[in-house]
């Protein structure tokens, strides 16, 4: 069981090529299952009627169907991996469907939100480097990870272009706008005041202690801006990739072009922010159109 647990690791990791956070929660998924089978029989032997006591079993513990869902597609892929390798000539889930729920619309700032966090602070180092850090989370749409990673070879400025390494180790270049370049430009003349460490990293954003940014201080900078600009609502760095995402795709923006600049590997993923980007319109409709106002 063992080796066939590091063998689908490698697997999830070179061919499918999923981030490291995804493929441990596809090995503790398997890894559960396994302790609930008692191992005796896995994977050899595993039927239908197991996965559904399994499934039955995640139900009567109060899991989510969301969680059960994902449970679901981490025994599929594992199965179908076991296929391909010959280690098994069934697969017990062929006809076992996740259980429906309710997909949650992302939460979206308004521009005049992402303004206000922006221009809090001063004109001191950190307080320049952090409004660099929400206007390119926003002006990009990149994920925290990837802002963390950013190098100073990166950064295009000329071309008004960054590369980001994804998930997966998948690279892509993303252009931005010209407020994200003059911001990134201003930084730069910062930067070397942030810390006094006489060698720096190579990151483009750095700590006070000469060190790569955390997400967690991310998070924490991006909250504190929240904060400061009188916003209530719940604020963390994927608030600024939503709004991202949000705000092209109600200006007109090819649903394709948002899905690359994401990260996407699949379409449908970006298809939420449909949703999203529509009762924006509605919104913009009902306050605007002189009819609804009258009314």
């Amino acid at each position: 069981m063992t080796d066939t647990v590091e063998d689908f690791q490698i697997y999830l990791t070179y061919e499918k090529r999923l981030s490291r956070n995804t493929i441990e929660a596809y090995i503790k998924d398997v890894m559960d299952f396994s302790f609930f089978m008692k191992e005796g029989s896995f994977p050899v032997k595993i039927t239908e009627d197991n996965v559904l006591d399994y499934i039955i079993s995640l139900n009567e513990k109060g899991l989510s169907n969301r969680s059960i869902a994902r449970k679901i597609s981490s025994l599929k892929s594992f199965f179908v991996f076991l296929l391909k390798t010959g280690r098994t000539d069934e697969n017990p889930l062929e006809n076992i469907d996740s259980p429906q729920y309710p997909k949650k619309l992302p939460h979206y700032l308004s521009l005049d939100e992402v303004e206000r966090m922006i221009s809090q602070g001063g004109e001191d180092p950190k307080s320049v480097r952090d409004s660099c850090i929400v206007e390119l989370l926003y002006s990009s749409g990149i994920r925290v990870s990837e802002l963390c990673s950013l190098r100073l070879s990166d950064i295009f400025l000329e071309k008004r272009i960054i590369r980001v390494l994804g998930k997966g180790g998948k690279e892509r270049l993303i252009p931005i706008g010209k407020v994200a370049v003059l911001s990134i430009k201003k930084y730069l003349l910062f930067r070397m005041e942030i810390s006094r460490k006489m060698t720096l990293p190579d990151q483009l954003f750095i700590s006070r202690l000469g060190k790569k940014l955390t997400r967690i201080s991310v998070w924490t900078y991006v909250k504190q801006r929240a904060i400061k600009a009188g916003i209530v609502k719940e604020i963390t760095p994927h608030s600024l990739r939503h709004s991202f995402a949000t705000h092209m795709l109600a200006n007109g923006a090819d649903l394709r072009s948002v899905q690359e600049m994401l990260g996407h590997s699949d379409i449908t993923t970006t298809q939420i922010y449909t949703h999203v980007s529509t009762d924006l319109l509605k919104e913009t409709h009902k306050k605007y159109h002189p009819l609804e106002r009258d009314s």
